[in-house]
């Protein structure tokens, strides 16, 4: 590892510590996790810091009020907050990204070149979350409501459209290919490999995992390009059967199609 890579991990480091040492000092806050990567053990050197506190019910209308659901700023009580642990260069807030409600806002730090992604949660409504790193907790929160299982016949759907789903997309990617649109084909290539997980996860009677593309291929080459396409259809073909089998809807016959296709990308090599 360089050197610069790893003094841009020790700043995460310390600032991470320095975060959690101030939280935890502060009466206004009652526990703090990390979320994304970290909690799921998955982080790398570039990963930033999905960080969710929870305040204290006697300060959360002021830190957790949102005059906006979205833009670049944030109010000056949070703006106050951010401010203990650097210089914020870029700001923006989208509240929508709290899926526990609450407060979303990404701040850039000047001295480190590190995001914080700063989720405030007030007391009322929080409660831990799976697959996350807690870093405090003064109070004991609540444990996570119990996740209710699909019926079958979600399950059903959820398999039958995701099928659905991916042949629209990998017919429509192969224009891609014809018209040496490689950027949107390899945003699509990611699109196919979620239906083929939520199929998956759907034939197994569960809620598909959280997934990461952090390592996804760049296919160079046309030859490489039409391979990779392939590779995800015949997964998805060899998944199919299972899919009526539990009684879902698949098209006939749809891989022909994108074959069909495919030959007018032949003659262009």
């Amino acid at each position: 590892m360089s050197k610069k890579r790893a003094a841009f991990i020790q700043a995460r480091e310390l600032l991470l510590t320095t975060i959690t040492e101030s939280l935890f000092n502060d009466e206004r806050f009652i526990a703090a996790w990390l979320a994304g990567s970290f909690g799921r053990g998955q982080q790398t050197w570039i990963s930033d810091l999905d960080l969710h506190v929870v305040v204290a019910e006697a300060y959360s209308e002021s830190l957790c009020a949102t005059p906006w659901r979205s833009g670049a700023r944030t109010t000056p009580e949070r703006l106050a907050l951010f401010q203990q642990f650097g210089t914020p260069v870029i700001l923006f807030e989208a509240h929508s990204n709290n899926l526990l409600g609450g407060t979303f806002t990404y701040v850039l730090y000047q001295e480190s070149a590190h995001n914080v992604d700063w989720m405030l949660i007030p007391q009322a409504i929080a409660h831990r979350e799976p697959q996350t790193l807690l870093l405090f907790d003064k109070v004991g929160l609540p444990e996570p409501p119990l996740e209710i299982p699909e019926s079958q016949e979600e399950l059903i759907e959820r398999a039958s459209a995701n099928v659905g789903f991916f042949w629209m997309i990998a017919a429509a990617n192969v224009k891609n290919l014809l018209n040496s649109d490689l950027s949107d084909f390899h945003r699509n290539l990611l699109w196919l490999d979620n239906n083929i997980h939520e199929v998956r996860s759907a034939l197994q009677g569960k809620r598909a995992p959280y997934i990461s593309h952090t390592h996804s291929s760049v296919y160079a080459t046309s030859e490489e390009q039409v391979a990779a396409l392939r590779h995800r259809c015949n997964e998805m073909v060899d998944l199919m059967p299972a899919v009526v089998k539990m009684g879902g809807y698949v098209p006939t016959n749809p891989r022909s199609m994108v074959e069909k296709r495919l030959e007018l990308l032949v003659e262009e090599l």
